[in-house]
């Protein structure tokens, strides 16, 4: 037969055993009458025509195989019965769905968010074609930047891309909003501002993020705006004579309430004046991750940045370019045509410059971050995978363990499929779709639950960050990807826990009588089951304990001593209009005078100009000892340097250990400067270093342009102060060196205001006083505890510590519930041998202790593996690890303890349940 007939034959299933049925009677028929046609009686010849055609009913189902697709509808069958199973056993349902749903929803979870940020692809049309440029320099650094004249020079000379395009971010001060009022401090009615992680606004200053981009950006990326037009439909005559911003819908319905007349408003951008000509979609980041407040053009940004060269500049590394690859070009041909043209251009560089030195081009397929991953950040997120994939093997081992004790009530059952001609295989086959029907069903509640929770916490993220500060954008909503991975993540779930289980169940009933004890387990189960169950103890206690480690290694970060005043010393950051030329002498006078007036206020303590220790830009320098000019054979360390002013110590609480502090406020005629103690003993270990010199080269080292630096003299030693901690775990940074601010810097450093007050009530004052002092300044403030709280370092160990707890409490929790319900499945099949224990005898307290015994030795087992195993995570986690010790004692002791303990109250709860039996009920249980 035809697949057609044989769907049809499906289909229509009566009627097709009504025509077997008339074919076996036609064929029965005519060998009757041929019996009789040869002389024999009517009875004779119907005995005889029935034993030479056989038995009809096996015919019936041979020419069923032949003319049907009888595995198609066998499995069916089997998901049928598997099904009305289930049901009617909802307690070992209900807790296998939620063991599997949590198991999986965890991967769901982790695999959609890194579809969402990390493996996203850029907000364009055909994504596929676009590509990421950057440069490995010859330092081996990694640099994604590039300066307007390069973007401009690979533009017009690139024939591998159809478009080329710039893009570059900075949040500008937002006034004039078109009568819309301003917001002053717009961020501390979020959650963020709330829990004080944001600097706060110490001047009535709005900020809007703001991309940078070249004119042909939205037509590279073949995306249309929402309302209004897009720069790519302006000549750049136009843009000059009109200068012209485009809004995001985010922030037109987040500032603007949706004002319908929004286009042709103007907005003022650090001064200047622009006119709003378009709004683009809802949500749209283009080469970015985040949605910003506004796009500029780059060729108008030197109406918000007068004072800057970036449009001239070739060593102004401004923005990231983006392409998108002419048809028929691969990534290869591309990279070989820049590479060309990379070398010519670096002979424009200015030849001190890294960029004028060889360097690899790379092109990238397009993505937001702009390479692919480095090596730091694949091994976080194998270590993230590995972590639910140890919390789905928890699951997996828990219900497979489950299915292992419910498959001694069912051996009745498998035995009387078996007697009826059932084979092992038949048998595995069924037990298979059961627990896939389980796994599929857990992956469907997985899927929603996690779709749900994902967008209740982007909602809550969203809503946090202040409008100021762009909005993160993360595409949750599930698409084929998603439900393909969870498809498949539950089908292998399903295969991981069912199939030791059916193998065993198999087995067991194939090799048993008829009348075999359904309530004694083979030694080969038990030994199954209590390996699943210490498989379970291993690999939550392995969690447990690295998840303990990260939370205390987070409270030790937060809570340590940084060696100086964190609580009471206020960074007060200052912003000088660009609209205005501010020359460098009104700049120090508005310094000055805002000292003074600072210094007045009640209870301020003291005042100063330098940069927090855990404030960011740490730069570092060769150090070479006695006048020698440092070089790569000279230097003997490389040391972080900082410029300060005198009180500077005074002002954050650091004592010296020996000599002081510069004599002046601003610098003495000769060059001296300061060490902390480590730097001191790694330049003079066992020496007294004062009067001492030193000289410094910050060659081959990051620095600004126009920065100060210590190169090229010689610098006394004056004085050693203690070690404070900045913003590394590991307290690298500790070893400074500290030089005498330059008066002429002043206004490029922060302020430092120690004060004795409440800071949050002094932040809220000091508003006033910048405002009288000149009220063009833009300032933000915090505490330096906020500023060390809000560092990189402190903020990664504080999101590991909750993953890492969060998902080691969820394998405590299905291992917990595993163990519970393993015993509790155990214990109701030994009822009847309990009740013969206690009718020839025993005492309870014997029997509980005996099946105490019995179920805490997997759980032994099991927490001696991940001990072990725990050690190996401990050294992979040492790197995020701060004030522990690899193998942390306190940590694994406290968490192997209180894991056996709630073992123990797993195990004890069910047993002691069976205790309370009546023997002689026991003695007749079945």
């Amino acid at each position: 037969m035809t697949w057609i007939s044989r769907l049809r034959a499906i289909v229509q299933r009566e009627k097709h055993e009504e025509n077997l049925n008339d074919e076996v009677a036609f064929h029965l028929s005519m060998r009757e009458q041929m019996n009789i046609d040869e002389g024999m009686s009517p009875a004779e010849a119907r005995r005889d025509a029935r034993l030479r055609f056989g038995n009809p009913g096996l015919w019936r189902e041979r020419a069923s195989e032949i003319d049907l697709m009888l595995l198609p509808l066998t499995i069916l069958q089997d998901i049928k019965y598997g099904a009305r199973t289930l049901c009617h056993n909802l307690g070992f349902t209900t807790v296998a769905i939620l063991a599997l749903a949590l198991g999986i929803g965890v991967n769901t979870t982790v695999f959609t968010f890194y579809r969402a940020l990390v493996a996203r692809s850029l907000d364009a049309r055909d994504p596929g074609s676009m590509v990421n440029l950057s440069l490995i320099l010859h330092s081996g650094e990694f640099d994604p930047g590039f300066s307007y004249p390069d973007y401009v020079t690979h533009r017009d000379h690139l024939r591998s891309f159809t478009g080329l395009i710039a893009q570059g971010m900075d949040r500008l001060a937002l006034s004039e909003t078109g009568g819309v009022p301003i917001r002053p401090d717009a961020g501390g009615g979020t959650l963020l501002g709330r829990l004080g992680l944001l600097p706060r606004s110490a001047s009535a200053a709005e900020f809007a993020v703001t991309f940078f981009v070249s004119e042909n950006y939205f037509s590279v990326l073949g995306v249309a705006p929402l309302r209004g037009r897009s720069f790519d439909a302006m000549t750049g005559a136009e843009l000059s004579a009109s200068p012209s911003v485009m809004i995001s819908e985010n922030y037109w319905h987040k500032r603007f309430a949706a004002d319908p007349s929004i286009l042709g408003k103007v907005v003022r951008l650090n001064g200047t004046a622009f006119t709003i000509v378009g709004v683009t979609p809802h949500d749209f980041t283009g080469t970015s991750t985040t949605t910003p407040d506004f796009w500029l053009p780059l060729s108008l940004e030197p109406l918000v940045h007068p004072e800057g060269n970036l449009l001239r500049d070739r060593e102004d590394q401004c923005c990231r370019l983006f392409a998108r690859l002419a048809p028929g070009v691969s990534i290869a041909q591309a990279q070989a045509e820049m590479t060309i043209l990379s070398n010519r251009l670096r002979t424009m560089h200015d030849p001190t410059s890294e960029l004028s030195k060889p360097s690899t081009v790379q092109i990238w397929p397009g993505s937001p971050f702009g390479r692919t991953l480095d090596n730091e950040l694949k091994f976080a997120i194998l270590l993230i995978m590995a972590a639910v994939g140890m919390v789905l093997v928890v699951a997996c081992a828990n219900v497979a363990s489950l299915q292992l004790a419910r498959a001694s009530s069912r051996q009745n059952e498998l035995r009387i499929r078996l007697s009826l001609g059932a084979s092992r295989r038949r048998l595995i086959r069924q037990l298979l779709t059961e627990s896939a029907l389980l796994a599929l069903v857990a992956g469907l509640i997985a899927l929603l639950f996690t779709w749900a929770l994902l967008k209740v916490l982007v909602t809550i993220a969203a809503a946090a960050i202040p409008a100021e500060y762009g909005s993160l954008v993360l595409h949750i909503t599930p698409d084929l990807e998603v439900f393909a991975y969870v498809s498949a993540i539950s089908l292998i779930a399903g295969i991981l826990f069912g199939l030791a289980p059916a193998l065993e169940s198999s087995r067991d009933a194939l090799a048993s009588s008829l009348k075999a004890n359904s309530e004694t387990s083979p030694i080969r189960s038990r030994r199954l089951r209590n390996a699943l169950i210490a498989t379970q103890v291993a690999v939550s206690l392995v969690l447990m304990i690295a998840g303990s480690m990260l939370i205390r290694s987070a409270v030790h970060a937060l809570t340590m001593d940084t060696g100086y005043e964190s609580k009471q010393v206020i960074n007060l950051d200052l912003q000088f209009p660009e609209r205005s030329k501010y020359p460098v002498d009104r700049k120090l006078m508005v310094v000055r005078a805002l000292r003074t007036r600072l210094a007045a206020l009640p209870g301020v303590v003291a005042v100063s100009t330098a940069r927090p220790p855990d404030g960011g830009g740490m730069r570092t320098a060769a150090a070479s000892l006695d006048g020698q000019e440092p070089s790569e054979q000279s230097a003997k360390v490389y040391l972080y340097y900082t410029y300060v002013q005198g009180n500077y110590f005074q002002t954050l609480g650091i004592p010296f250990l020996f000599g002081g502090s510069f004599l002046s406020q601003t610098g003495q005629p000769e060059h001296s400067v300061v060490l902390s103690q480590s730097a001191a003993n790694r330049l003079w270990p066992g020496q007294n270093p004062i009067g001492r010199t030193i000289r410094m080269s910050t060659n081959g080292q990051f620095h600004r342009k126009n920065e100060v630096l210590p190169d090229g003299q010689s610098y006394r030693v004056i004085g050693i102060a203690r070690d404070v901690r900045g913003v590394q775990l590991d307290g690298g940074d500790s070893q400074q060196i500290y030089l005498p601010l330059p008066e002429d810097r002043l206004a490029e450093y922060p302020l430092l205001i120690r004060i004795h007050s409440d800071p949050l009530i002094f932040m809220n004052a000091i508003g006033s006083v910048i405002s009288s002092v000149d009220p063009n300044l833009v300032a933000t403030s915090s505490t330096l505890d906020q500023m060390l709280r809000l560092g990189p370092q402190f903020v990664v160990s504080g999101l590991a510590a909750v993953f890492a707890s969060t998902i080691g409490l969820l394998g405590l929790a299905l291992a917990s519930m595993g163990i519970f319900g393993t015993v509790s499945y155990i214990v109701v099949l030994r009822t009847r041998e309990v009740g013969i224990r206690m009718a020839l005898g025993a005492k309870k307290g014997d029997v509980l202790r005996l099946l105490l015994r019995e179920s805490l030795r997997p759980v032994a087992a099991g927490l001696l593996i991940g001990v072990f195993l725990a050690v190996g995570a401990s050294y992979l986690l040492r790197g995020i690890l701060y004030g522990l010790n690899t193998v942390d004692g306190i940590t694994f002791a406290g968490v192997s303890l209180s894991f056996l303990a709630i073992s123990l109250l797993a195990t004890y709860l069910p047993s002691r349940r069976a205790m309370r039996v009546d023997p002689m009920v026991a003695l007749r249980y079945e």
